[in-house]
Parts: structure tokens; C-alpha cells; sequence
């Protein structure tokens, strides 16, 4: 009888992959998994117990097999937890892709390999057959990797953004603008000069590009965001490069910029996202509770800009004519 061997491959990989495991369980102090799967994922867990202790007990198995040589069996508890490492990135491939997951998913795979290679050397075997399980994990994991690094490519904004108290740049509000869309520029210069608005520049016509590029230009000579698309209105081909190194990142930014407004559902701009009740919803709420009281009052007044007492014709912001102009979506910029 054959004396069982210690796998080493398969042991050390089950090992790095328990101490990952365990660290991840008790919060890692190295917060590299910043995509929004990590603060998913994080918390998430199967019948009351956490993901991370459910791999951990995982390579644990793993590793006790590894350990007394069992590479047969080694192959088939590698399998299953590969199997069910494919159902997760398979959920992650509709949620959101997990950095930490993804690294756990890769000791898995290296595992299920070892333990295949360990067996074949054991039983003596010519080359390996390619694993169909193997295939499949590989085709979800490079999925999850490219939105992964998709995710960090966030969008571009023209401004210099203020960090916030915790020290991040994230504004309350982003305003998706082209500077050939007049209802764009109309939302520039209300919102131009508040310090939290991004403004995030798309193209919308061949000339977009070049009035962009003079905004930036005019920006970094001190002008605000109103002056600088008010003067880029003026910039010709020959004021600008349209093919410097510069200008072809610049392609690339805006490209970022309008296909984020796509993948939100929306084809036409200007286009916003709020962090927040927008102020403008808490104004129109005062407005509506003053407007009752004012029309109960037998004195002559004068409603609030926004509301209506019941008498006269109706106002503006109560038909149903477009609040606001838009460009795109096959509505042309005039």
C-alpha cells in the first residue's frame, strides 16, 4: 500500500487562501477592494453566517486533504468549492464585482488546479484534459475583472472639485453638459460658481470638442465656469490642437462621460445626479404650505414666486409644458 504523500502546491495555496479568509472576516487594515461590490459583499452572508468564514472553512477542507495526501478527493471537494465560487461570480456579473472576492476566487482555482496536477503525477497520467468547470470560471472571472476597472474609471468633471469634510471629492451635485445645448449653458451660469457642483462636459456636435478644450484653457487662466463657456463660444480649429496627446485623453474623458449618461438610461443632457434632497424639492414643499394659508387670508397679497393662491390663471410651473430644454435623443441643439 501506497504511503499517502504531503501536497505541497495544494497545501500552501489552501493556507494563503484561509489566512485571506480569516482576514477578511475580522476587516482587513488595507482597504484596497474599493469598488461598491466590497461594501456589498462585505456584510453578506448564507444562513446567518458569513461569505469569508464560509471560505475559510472551505480551504480549511482543503487544506486538511492536502495535508494527508488525498488528492483524489482533493480534486472533487476543490471542484465543489469552485462550483459554488462560479454561482458567486455569477452574482457579482448582475450586482457588482468584488475586489476581495475576486481574490478568493483565484486561490480557488489555483487549488482545483493543483490538486488535478497532484492526482494525474500521482496516478501517473499523460496530459490533462482541459476542465470544463475550469472554462467557465475563467470566462466570469475576466468578465468581473473588466467591470471591475470599469468601475474605477469614474467620470471627468472640467472644475477643480473642494473635497468634503471626510477629504473626498464627491459633489452633491453633477451636471452632464455640452457647451452647443443652450439649456446647458442656461444651468452653467445658474449653477456656476458653487462650490458643490461638478460639471462633467459631453459632446453633442463636431465643434463641441474644440469649445471644451477653450474651457479648459480660459479655466486654468482664473475664469469661472459661466465666463469660460461663455468665451469658448468663440474658439475656432485654429485655437486649439484637436490631435496633441492631451486632446486625445481628452476624447477619451468625455467618450467616459457620455456613455456613464447612457448606462444611467438617459440619452439626452443636460443631464444631473443629485447626492441628496435636492433644495429645490424642499423650496417647492415650502411654497406649497404657504400657498393654502395665503389663500385663506381675506387680505389682498401677492403669492410667493412658485405658488398660486387658486384665483387668476393658472401659472407656468402648473401646465404641462416642459420645464426645462433639452438636447440629444434626436432633439438637435439649436
Amino acid at each position: 500500500m501506497r504511503k499517502p504523500q504531503l501536497l505541497m502546491g495544494p497545501l500552501a495555496l489552501a493556507l494563503l487562501g484561509m489566512a485571506f479568509c480569516l482576514w477578511s472576516a475580522f476587516g482587513n487594515d488595507i482597504n484596497f477592494c474599493v469598488t461598491a461590490g466590497c461594501s456589498l459583499y462585505q456584510d453578506f452572508s448564507i444562513g446567518g453566517v458569513s461569505l469569508w468564514w464560509l471560505g475559510m472553512t472551505a480551504f480549511a477542507g482543503l487544506f486538511l486533504l492536502a495535508l494527508v495526501g488525498a488528492s483524489a478527493w482533493g480534486v472533487v471537494f476543490s471542484a465543489l468549492a469552485l462550483a459554488g465560487d462560479i454561482a458567486l461570480l455569477l452574482l457579482m456579473v448582475f450586482t457588482a464585482p468584488c475586489i476581495s472576492c475576486l481574490v478568493v476566487a483565484v486561490f480557488f482555482a489555483l487549488s482545483f488546479c493543483a490538486f488535478r496536477r497532484a492526482y494525474a503525477d500521482e496516478e501517473r497520467r499523460g496530459p490533462q484534459r482541459h476542465s470544463l468547470l475550469l472554462l467557465i470560471w475563467m470566462a466570469l472571472f475576466l468578465v468581473n475583472v473588466g467591470v471591475a476597472v470599469r468601475s474605477q474609471n469614474d467620470v471627468w468633471a472640467i472644475n477643480d472639485l473642494v473635497p468634503n469634510e471626510e477629504g473626498n471629492i464627491a459633489p452633491s451635485v453633477r451636471m452632464f453638459f455640452s457647451p452647443s445645448c443652450p439649456s446647458c449653458r442656461q444651468g452653467v451660469e445658474i449653477l456656476s460658481g458653487k462650490v458643490d457642483v461638478g460639471f462633467y462636459p459631453v459632446t453633442e456636435s463636431p465643434e463641441d470638442l474644440i469649445k471644451i478644450l477653450a474651457m479648459r484653457k480660459h479655466l486654468d487662466d482664473g475664469l469661472s465656469m459661466a465666463e469660460a463657456l461663455a468665451q469658448s463660444q468663440k474658439a475656432v480649429r485654429e485655437d486649439v490642437s484637436l490631435w496633441s496627446p492631451d486632446a486625445v485623453w481628452l476624447r477619451f474623458r468625455l467618450l467616459r462621460n457620455k456613455a456613464h449618461i447612457f448606462l444611467a438610461g438617459s440619452r439626452t443632457i443636460p443631464f444631473f445626479e443629485y447626492h441628496g434632497l435636492p433644495s429645490m424639492l424642499v423650496r417647492q414643499a415650502q411654497r406649497a404650505a404657504t400657498a393654502p394659508a395665503n389663500a385663506a387670508s381675506p387680505k389682498t397679497h401677492t403669492p410667493p414666486p412658485g405658488s398660486w393662491d387658486g384665483t387668476g390663471s393658472e401659472p407656468s410651473f402648473l401646465n404641462d409644458d416642459p420645464i426645462a430644454g433639452q438636447c440629444g435623443n434626436g432633439r438637435p441643439c439649436p
